[in-house]
């Protein structure tokens, strides 16, 4: 496609989509398969979707439905390897009532690889608002605890007491990305220093937030890039680097033009963008949302997936992996 970088692979069409919140989230098993989850049309489409690879991204299966969910009017929401190799699935069900709408978070587990689905379990949120739900991957902090960056609120979840309580020092992060590396130290990828919700006059400029003693307290990166409504993906690899894949807008255009990847070698404290490696650059606006995911495939290399609504490419709206040399993002 046009402005591909030669150091990342053509896209690979996963599946076909129609529109909406199609949202995909991505994730890796301990046994090697990459998992895609999806809304084909989303909006509230009644079925998440899963396609998987046993070749590194190369090939996939049809899309199964994950029938674990039913009645449920559904926004996507993450997935999340788990250290004990079980699957976390998190999704959100659109509610309304006559005051307002609202949304509950839940989650399903998966103990063999995506193959089969627990009940859902509904998180004890006892103030729902219309922006509880979650697009990224939660942090363990050991077996039973999960930080959980809810669009609404940030907060920890016990899951043998199934209780939230609050996290660190109580701000909100915003639906972002948080990762913690080997060395205990979190990464967000808030763009505020607290998120309004849904959206408010920008505050606190901080381009991200390190915090090296728990989420107690965090010092400003002021390092990424613009936040749209997309966001970031952040994904610690494991040499000890850590991915940001970001979005490139348009210069006084609305819209994502290009999805593009950087490292930080020193715990999430600089982030090289002399080596960014542009994953994703078709040449015109990208359709949708394209909600960028990335994950380590094998030692040598990075898988980021997206999703692109234009009519204008070969096939139309599809769901799309790139494959990425993680030599590219390597000091020359």
């Amino acid at each position: 496609m046009t402005g591909r970088d030669p150091r990342a692979s053509e896209p690979i069409r996963i599946a076909n989509v129609i529109g909406g919140h199609v949202h995909p989230s991505f994730c890796r098993t301990n046994g090697g398969a990459l998992l895609a989850v999806y809304n084909k049309e989303g909006g509230g489409g009644k079925e998440l979707l899963l396609c998987r690879s046993g070749d590194g991204g190369a090939t996939w299966s049809e899309p199964i439905s994950i029938s674990a969910i039913s009645a449920c009017s559904i926004y996507p929401g993450s997935l999340t390897a788990m250290s004990d190799g079980r699957l976390l699935l998190n999704w959100s069900c659109y509610r309304d009532t006559a005051e307002a709408p609202w949304r509950e978070p839940y989650f399903s587990i998966s103990a063999d690889e995506g193959e089969s689905w627990s009940e859902p379990h509904s998180y004890p949120v006892t103030d729902h608002s219309n922006y509880t739900a979650m697009r990224h991957a939660v942090v363990e902090l050991d077996g039973s605890q999960w930080i959980c960056p809810f669009y609404d609120r940030t907060v920890l979840y016990d899951v043998a007491a199934d209780a939230m309580s609050v996290f660190g020092d109580g701000r909100n992060h915003g639906m972002v990305p948080i990762v913690r590396t080997r060395s205990g130290t979190l990464v967000s990828g808030a763009p505020q220093a607290s998120a309004p919700v849904p959206v408010g006059v920008p505050g606190d400029m901080v381009g991200g937030l390190r915090s090296a003693d728990g989420g107690q307290t965090w010092r400003a990166l002021d390092t990424f890039p613009h936040f749209g409504v997309a966001g970031y993906d952040l994904t610690v690899l494991t040499n000890d680097w850590i991915a940001l894949t970001y979005i490139v807008y348009g210069c006084g255009v609305d819209g994502e033009f290009s999805y593009e990847l950087v490292v930080s070698r020193d715990d999430g404290q600089t982030w090289d963008f002399d080596r960014a490696v542009e994953v994703y650059s078709p040449g015109r606006r990208i359709g949708g949302r394209g909600w960028p995911r990335t994950v380590q495939i094998d030692d040598d290399t990075l898988g980021t997936l997206f999703y692109d609504l234009s009519t204008e490419q070969p096939g139309g709206p599809g769901l799309y992996v790139v494959r990425t040399q993680l030599a590219a993002l390597a000091k020359g």
